[in-house]
């Protein structure tokens, strides 16, 4: 299962977490209409998509410009093509395509006379064993933090995002980690949601856990401090597509469970 996250909400995200009115480098006066550039490949067998878009100003929340009309094609690394094709305004499908791990993807996105290219390794899969409902330790709210448990590899660099949904609903709080101190432990990760986010009993969990290669994980990780606030000033996230353009193209892996909140 994909999650996508429109760029345009990560923006107001940035915006939310900080109490100034100028956010430096995100200039959203002056980068309306700039291309976005969203991206995966899995090792499931779905179908894979990108998406391409038109970021917006912060009034416009509700409008997010599709491109079409792209040319998108993704390869491996002996040489194998796959095209995409635009099956609705601005997403991109490739239905008979299925990721591997350990190989390197590369994509080639041309819009008008401007082309894009970005790499990614899928990594191996690691697997999320279960995930947990727990009551916070402090506090009186009626509320659950949900927990995450899974066998990191110790044989190799490991880098993770986690989402979250409840009722089937993806909640935009950002988890990213990797193993720089606990590999080849076996791990548990709390995923606390923001406070308008309330789980409660009977409430159906599902956690992704989707394992990606090293630049990737740091756009994400930007992503996700930034958006925490805590006075770190929001700038443009770290990229892998060249020429800059806002965005990522991942070569990823998925891993989920679900439970429900007893």
């Amino acid at each position: 299962m994909k999650t996508y996250i429109p760029y345009s909400l990560i923006l107001m995200l940035f915006i939310l977490a900080t109490s100034c009115e100028k956010v430096i480098d995100i200039q959203v006066d002056d980068d309306i209409g700039k291309l976005v550039i969203e991206g995966t490949i899995n090792n499931t067998d779905e179908q894979q998509e990108i998406k391409l878009s038109k970021n917006i100003a912060f009034s416009d929340r509700n409008n997010y410009p599709a491109v079409s009309g792209a040319t998108v094609i993704v390869r491996d690394d002996e040489k194998n093509e796959f095209v995409f094709s635009e099956t609705s305004a601005g997403t991109y499908i490739a239905k008979s395509f299925t990721g591997i791990p350990g190989k390197t993807y590369s994509f080639e996105v041309q819009v008008n006379e401007n082309k894009y290219t970005a790499i990614s390794q899928m990594p191996q899969v690691v697997t999320l064993d279960s995930i947990a409902a727990e009551k916070p330790k402090f506090g009186e709210k009626d509320t659950r933090n949900i927990k995450v448990f899974y066998q990191d590899p110790k044989d190799q660099i490991n880098q993770y995002r986690f989402v979250l949904f409840v009722n089937e609903k993806q909640i935009n709080d950002i988890y990213a980690v990797n193993d720089d101190f606990n590999n080849g432990n076996q791990v548990s990760i709390t995923l606390r949601p923001k406070e308008d986010v309330d789980i409660v009993s009977g409430d159906k969990i599902r956690v992704e856990m989707i394992g990606m290669d090293r630049n990737v994980y740091q756009y994400w990780y930007s992503l996700m401090q930034q958006s925490a606030g805590a006075g770190i000033t929001p700038s443009n996230p770290p990229t892998n597509i060249s020429p800059y353009v806002f965005g990522y193209f991942s070569a990823q892996t998925h891993s989920s469970k679900s439970i429900r909140v007893d």
